[in-house]
């Protein structure tokens, strides 16, 4: 991934601190143990909630940076990279103020855990100026790279607007709450593809847009039934785009989406051929 632009950008001053923000749930649980022992003086998770502590090993972390060649090597060592902060706060009160992030409350009042550092929710979180908790979460933020597409790039903070700043606690409406909440279909695809090693290559943040990805290819050609799409999107995202573009499939394609013909078994006679 092209980090050029991100590497010109950190020619921070004295008073400000780098910090990589990683998934720990990226890597084998052994090798990030490996990791955490080697840095334990570095490292500052952000599932400090009681009921979160047991999920560590497995969630987002801040690891202090000291400059730009360090930041290098543990991108290059380290998998599970969704973002790099630079802010004007020691790291671990950094740590505390993205904490209170992890988790949301929904518009009818249930609180959900949330990788709110994915990009598709981070952006609408700092597009909500005008929310109290706004300034709570981003105040002494300065910089907030994004890995996006094939390069890194600078997410847009605006000053907050609210006249209060006094409640770190994260509660969105109904409409704001559905920009980030994905439906149940791409949740499940998700969930089923990271099982598969052919997932294990791709950040989390592009894992989900390539499962969205192959849910619209399968929306195209027709496919509108839930358990069409997901077999399709699965099939496509592990290896089996030659045969879901072979002339079998094609040809007996309008066979499922008019319900005479069944995706598994179509998959099943091209495979054969």
């Amino acid at each position: 991934m092209d980090n050029t632009a991100l590497f010109t950008a950190l020619s921070v001053a004295r008073e400000e601190n780098i910090s990589l923000l990683f998934e720990a749930g990226a890597q084998p649980e052994a090798d990030f143990l490996a990791f955490r022992a080697k840095n334990e003086n570095r490292l500052h998770s952000l599932y400090i909630h009681p009921q979160l502590t047991a999920l560590q090993n497995y969630g987002p972390w801040l690891l202090d940076v000291d400059d730009t060649e360090q930041l290098q090597s543990d991108m290059n060592t380290l998998p599970g990279s969704v973002a790099v902060i630079v802010s004007t706060l020691n790291r671990p009160f950094l740590a505390i103020q993205l904490s209170r992030a992890c988790t949301i409350v929904q518009p009818e009042g249930a609180t959900a855990l949330v990788r709110f550092y994915a990009n598709h929710v981070i952006t609408v979180l700092a597009a909500c100026a005008d929310y109290g908790w706004h300034a709570c979460l981003f105040d002494g933020i300065t910089q907030w790279w994004l890995p996006e597409g094939t390069q890194w790039q600078p997410l847009h903070i605006p000053p907050s607007q609210a006249e209060t700043a006094d409640n770190p606690i994260i509660r969105l409406d109904e409409t704001t709450w559905q920009q980030i909440a994905d439906n149940p279909l791409v949740k499940s695809v998700l969930s089923e593809w990271r099982k598969m090693a052919s997932s294990h290559a791709f950040p989390a943040c592009t894992q989900r847009r390539m499962v969205i990805r192959a849910l619209d290819k399968a929306k195209s050609f027709g496919l509108d039934a839930p358990a069409d799409r997901q077999l399709y999107a699965l099939c496509y995202l592990n290896g089996g785009k030659k045969i879901l573009e072979s002339k079998t499939v094609r040809a007996l394609l309008p066979g499922v989406v008019t319900g005479k013909e069944s995706l598994a078994n179509v998959l099943s006679r091209a495979s054969e051929c």
